[in-house]
Formats: structure tokens, C-alpha cells, sequence
């Protein structure tokens, strides 16, 4: 199934929408996890690039506050950026979000944490490299001035559960996950299947060449 039909890249879209894993599809749709894994690989760089091209149109101010945030080889997603990390810019229009990856050099300074150590999650509501003030709740998030959370501290919190389980995650793939994550937090209220179809053609070479798209 080298050149799949689009019978079943259609439903190879539908479990990645559906946020099952490769293997899961795999198993479901009794194709090679080899080939599944090639096709979720194209399906995120499409949507990384459609955010992209979202992110100009929309026009994110440059003078606008930035929140910086990183990827730690064994801690996950964390708040602070460190010399040592994979760091990431999160940006906010009204309730859109867009991240970018960000040199150590172009970040503020008092936005990266030299003590690693310092920097593990603060379970109690501490300040965090995001500048932003939260707690947890059994049940909520929440500001601990009673507000209910802002934009990006909805999407942190969001992002970072959903890359527990992808702690072993090569690096280079990082962001890869986090424009797929930034892509479902922004189109919450679409049918994501019918989305990703429309994007492929038009913005994954790679997709055309490996799909010969046989009724």
C-alpha cells in the first residue's frame, strides 16, 4: 500500500483527527504502522505549514507580549526556557494561538532560567517563565486571583497534557507536535477530517508524490 486510495488516506485522516496514534490506526485499518507513521508525518507538516501561512494572514502584532515556554528531554513541556532546551515563542490573537521556534540568543533574559533545577513545575501557583500566575485544582485551572485562565496559559495547559505521553519524542519532531497541537486548539469548532483534506494538496509536495490518490 505504497500509493494508498483515497478510501483509506481519508480514513487514515479520520483516526489522526480523532487523535488516535499510529498504532492504533494501524491496527484498526490493517495497514502497515511503517506506512501510517509516513502518512501522520506528512499530515503534520501540512498543518505546520497551513499555521504558518494562518499566523501571517492573521497578523499577529509584533509589539505584543510574548510568552516563552520549552521542551526538556526528560521533563516535558516546561514553563521556563533554559540553556539547555528546546525553546519555543507563544504568541496570542483573542483566542488563536502561534508558536515559533526561537533562538536562546533572541529571548529576553530574564525570560531563561540558568538553575535547571529551579526551573521543575511549580505544582503551587508560582510565577513561571510564561509570566503568567496559575494553580491547579482537582478539577480546574485557575488564576489565583478567581480570573479563569487566559489564552496561553489554556493553551500550556493544554499542550502539555496532551505531550505526556510523547515524552520519548525526538526533538527534531518537537515542534512538528506542537503545530499539530496549535492547529486543533485554533479549530476547536471545525471538523478537523474535512480540514486536514482540504490543506494536503495544496501545501505537502511529499503528499502528492507518495499518494497516487486511486479511487
Amino acid at each position: 500500500m505504497n500509493g494508498l486510495s483515497k478510501y483509506y488516506i481519508r480514513k487514515i485522516i479520520n483516526c489522526f483527527s480523532s487523535e488516535m496514534t499510529a498504532t492504533e490506526t494501524s491496527r484498526k485499518l490493517k495497514i502497515n504502522r511503517n506506512t501510517v507513521n509516513k502518512y501522520y508525518r506528512i499530515i503534520r507538516g501540512a498543518i505546520s505549514n497551513y499555521q504558518e501561512i494562518q499566523r501571517k494572514i492573521q497578523h499577529v502584532p509584533h509589539d505584543e507580549q510574548h510568552y516563552y515556554f520549552s521542551w526538556h528531554k526528560n521533563k516535558g513541556l516546561i514553563h521556563t526556557v533554559q540553556d539547555d532546551t528546546l525553546a519555543f515563542k507563544l504568541s496570542t490573537n483573542v483566542d488563536r494561538v502561534y508558536i515559533e521556534v526561537v533562538r536562546l540568543e533572541d529571548i529576553p533574559e530574564d525570560q531563561i532560567s540558568m538553575d535547571n533545577d529551579s526551573a521543575d513545575e511549580n505544582q503551587n501557583g508560582a510565577n513561571n517563565g510564561l509570566g503568567l500566575d496559575f494553580g491547579f485544582s482537582p478539577t480546574h485551572l485557575y488564576y489565583r486571583n478567581g480570573k479563569q485562565p487566559d489564552t496561553a496559559t489554556r493553551f500550556f495547559m493544554y499542550a502539555k497534557e496532551k505531550l505526556t505521553k510523547f515524552y520519548g519524542v525526538k526533538e527534531e519532531y518537537t515542534y512538528l507536535y506542537l503545530k499539530e497541537l496549535e492547529f486543533r486548539f485554533n479549530n476547536q469548532d471545525k471538523d478537523l477530517g474535512k480540514l486536514i483534506w482540504k490543506i494536503l494538496p495544496h501545501h505537502s509536495a511529499e503528499w502528492l508524490k507518495t499518494s497516487k490518490h486511486r479511487r
